[in-house]
């Protein structure tokens, strides 16, 4: 078995991560026997303010590497440290505390911002390991969890699998037997960019075909983002079942008046839930007008 000698540290928030980042990890592991992943942050900050805390960041960075061996995942929170620069200190002790476990000799912490070469150098431990600090270069690949954050679709390709969850809007069909559900969830799904329609929301959000937006047939869930009531003779049921999921304030009843020519309201219903679908996620996409 080889020794391990080498072991690369990689941090940030993560807030999402991305292909770049993902690019500099492997980097870092091709350079290294071993890779520490440590995800920072702190209450509040600016992945939970989006609905990402630190524990998801560390529970989805811990999916995405989950078959790499050589590639460990430690979460480092900073909340109850001191702001920087008086933090320094403190900080940099919790980071060394992740690294009693490891028994390399040369340690390369791979940093994305000049404030951290510095202080971290200043910091080193005067025992037998070999220790360094190398900016990662962020030129090569240009992507901005800033812009992720603020318009995830946009920048879908760029997010990891494992965080696309996060941002999946997810419309749910439901209405009484025979009222075209299913029907209604393909044709819907097709017109959004052949997007995922399932009964199942994991299958639906993990498929390849997740480009930001699922569509449930049948199946309520409280991570919904909307639902579509089809109207049936089953209406109030179905809105008690609503309410206890809590998605009161998420339904739609669709359109059921039937016209000389829409015999059967579903063009009604098809125009009516693409707005809806357009108020309530964000996701935009033309129509014809009749």
């Amino acid at each position: 078995m080889t020794e391990k000698t080498r072991l690369g540290v990689y941090f940030g928030t993560f807030a999402p991560f991305h292909k770049g980042h993902q690019q500099q990890i492997y980097k870092c592991a091709a350079l290294n026997d071993q890779v520490l992943l440590v995800v920072s942050g702190y209450t509040h900050d600016r992945g939970d303010k989006i609905g990402l805390p630190l524990t998801l960041r560390y529970h989805y960075l811990q999916e995405a590497f989950a078959d790499e061996e050589d590639i460990e995942v430690a979460m480092l929170d900073e909340t109850d440290l001191p702001p920087m620069p008086q933090g320094w200190d403190a900080w940099f002790k919790r980071l060394f505390d992740l690294l009693k476990n490891y028994q390399s000799q040369e340690i390369t912490f791979y940093v994305g911002e000049a404030e951290y070469v510095t202080e971290l150098s200043a910091r080193f431990p005067q025992d037998l390991r070999t220790y360094k600090v190398e900016m990662a270069d962020r030129q090569d690949i240009k992507i901005s969890a800033t812009d992720i954050r603020e318009n995830p679709l946009l920048h879908w390709n760029e997010i990891n699998p494992a965080f696309r969850r996060h941002f999946t809007k997810i419309v749910g069909i439901i209405g009484g037997r025979q009222s075209g559900k299913s029907t209604l969830a393909r044709r819907l799904a097709r017109t959004f960019n052949n997007a995922p329609f399932a009964k199942d929301i994991e299958q639906a959000i993990t498929s390849a075909g997740n480009q930001g937006i699922i569509f449930i047939d049948n199946t309520l869930s409280p991570d919904m983002d909307l639902v579509l009531l089809i109207p049936s003779d089953n209406d109030e049921a179905l809105l008690r079942e609503i309410a206890e999921q809590g998605l009161a304030e998420k339904v739609v009843r669709l359109d059921d008046e039937e016209t000389t020519r829409d015999t059967r309201a579903y063009l009604g219903r098809y125009y009516h839930a693409i707005d809806a679908i357009s108020q309530y996620t964000g996701i935009q996409i033309d129509r014809l007008k009749y």
